[in-house]
């Protein structure tokens, strides 16, 4: 840390009254994404700027004023954080990420007027600021800053709909450090004790904890309880929660009725909401795509508050934007322990409350996701940031988010409508039924001859296995085989061909029609292959 022997600048004319208008309102108004406020910051030397812009230990942190437009100066620290510089590290007017302490001089609940270690600065000094003890600005450096902001919005509409979601809140600012415009932030929610104070969160009485997971099966203590020796002492729930998904390497079994257990300590309406959000916007670098980049809450014995699940870092939140991604696995070559234990398969034990999330999400009777509101809120954005972004050396051409994230955003809600269950059928019929399932093998018979074998699985409305439906397909490459099959009760049947062309290294079955029994009715556009290896229609099967 640094501090100078004395102060002496010519910051002291700051320290008048502030002007009235454009005043910041406090939390959690703060975080309004609908206000673009401007803040300042002045270095106490006109060195110490670069000095922090240029650390990558991200430890340097330096004293400073901070204000925002037409208010009075405070006493803060600042640093840069752990983000990738834009364009790079190498630009002499790079754009870096911050962290601001509020408190870092003064954090004396009796509000006495003196700030620790600046010599000769006694006014000034306050630990917090708008309801908040710390700043978190985020640059955009993965993507850029309006994906970044968009996708902390998708989840504060979430947590403002009938569901029991509460979500990190942030919204946009325009940066001025020493006078020099560092261009457009998110300012983001830093969870920390006064984030739960916020909230309620805090027990006074009681034990709270708050974890920050960065890193997979990797939590980290950020508040919570020590033992006379000052060593860290985990919540009763951390301790209890040995098993996966909570513990990939997992030091204990799964525990018999997992899930009553965690509906009973965890709100999982909450934690479930959260990965629905997640999967909208295609984040593939949380919670349930990755296990890390989360906070999460434990209070007291669990037994009178359940854990909460928080996001965090959406730097990468939209991703490649492939609206077609499944939102029961968004990675179909990585495992993740969360996906895997909740929601993956048909019988995963909170599956059908997800679905009923995501349908509330796009599909209920005031959805927050509808494409009409989005588009909207994003045309509102793109006039509040237009010439902010326009000013901004180390943008990235954000602006051209606006149309691309629209256009997702109109793919991707009709993608995962076709990924839900179908609606119950109308009274007195069986509903729709389609293919859920369609895989292949290859057998070598001889050393000229070779076996493939396709299998199909229908489903009706519930994607439950229907027995008694025939399948009607077609072979490519002009081989000869069974090319009709009527499933078993539980759904599946299987066709075959034999390949005698040395040449044929691969053929595929294309299911053309299933010929329903009873009153159904074939819908092909349902079909789908849960585990990524066919589109539900065709199956390439390969020689062994």
């Amino acid at each position: 840390m640094r501090f100078p022997a004395l102060f002496v600048s010519t910051l002291s004319l700051f320290f008048v009254a502030s002007h009235l208008h454009g005043q910041v309102p406090d939390w959690p108004d703060l975080y309004d994404p609908s206000e673009l406020h401007t803040l300042h910051v002045q270095t106490l030397y006109a060195t110490d700027f670069d000095l922090i812009r240029a650390d990558t230990t991200y430890d340097i942190e330096v004293p400073a004023y901070f204000w925002a437009e037409g208010e009075n100066p405070i006493i803060v620290s600042i640093r840069r954080k752990s983000a990738s510089a834009i364009p790079n590290e190498l630009a002499p007017d790079k754009k870096v990420s911050f962290k601001i302490d509020i408190n870092e001089y003064h954090d004396d609940p009796d509000g006495v007027d003196v700030c620790v270690g600046l010599l000769g600065i006694t006014s000034g000094c306050f630990s917090k600021w708008k309801g908040v003890k710390k700043l978190s600005l985020e640059n955009g450096d993965d993507q850029d800053v309006v994906q970044e902001g968009v996708a902390w919005y998708l989840h504060r509409l979430a947590a403002e709909s009938v569901l029991a979601y509460d979500a990190g809140m942030a919204s946009w600012v325009k940066l001025f450090i020493n006078g020099q415009y560092q261009g457009v932030y998110v300012n983001v929610e830093q969870p920390d004790k006064q984030f739960l104070k916020n909230r309620g969160q805090w027990e006074l009485d009681g034990d709270t904890w708050l974890y920050k997971m960065s890193d997979i099966d990797s939590p980290v203590m950020k508040e919570g309880v020590e033992d006379e020796l000052g060593v860290e002492i985990d919540s009763p729930l951390a301790q209890e929660f040995c098993f996966a998904p909570f513990k990939k390497k997992r030091k204990c079994e799964t525990p018999e009725g997992f899930k009553a257990l965690l509906e009973d300590n965890i709100n999982m309406e909450g934690m479930l909401t959260f990965g629905a959000v997640a999967a909208f916007h295609g984040s593939h670098d949380d919670l349930f795509t990755k296990g890390k980049n989360f906070y999460y809450v434990d209070q007291g014995d669990g037994l009178t508050y359940k854990r909460e699940y928080y996001q965090w870092d959406l730097d990468q939140a939209f991703n490649d934007f492939d609206p077609n991604r499944n939102i029961y696995f968004m990675d179909a070559d990585r495992a993740n322990q969360y996906e895997d234990a909740l929601i993956k398969l048909q019988d995963a034990p909170f599956r059908a409350e997800y679905n009923d999330i995501v349908d509330t999400l796009i599909n209920g009777d005031n959805p927050v996701f509808s494409l009409t509101s989005l588009a909207a809120d994003l045309d509102g954005f793109r006039m509040l940031l237009d010439d902010a972004l326009a000013q901004d050396p180390n943008a990235k051409d954000a602006w051209r988010s606006f149309d691309v994230i629209q256009e997702y955003f109109r793919l991707r809600v009709e993608a995962i409508r076709s990924q839900l269950p179908l609606p119950p059928p109308a009274p007195g019929t069986d509903g729709e039924i389609h293919i859920g399932d369609l895989a292949g093998v290859g057998a070598q018979l001889d050393r000229g001859t070779w076996r493939a074998t396709a299998r199909v699985l229908v489903h009706d409305y519930l994607h439950v296995g229907l027995g008694g439906m025939t399948v009607v397909g077609e072979w490519s490459g002009g081989v000869a085989g069974s090319t009709t099959c009527i499933t078993d009760p539980a759904g599946f049947c299987e066709v075959s061909a034999m390949v005698t062309r040395k040449k044929l290294k691969q053929v595929t079955f294309t299911a053309t029609q299933v010929v329903p029994a009873g009153d159904v009715s074939y819908v092909s556009g349902q079909n789908h292959d849960d585990d990524g290896s066919s589109d539900g229609v065709s199956v390439v099967i390969a020689k062994p």
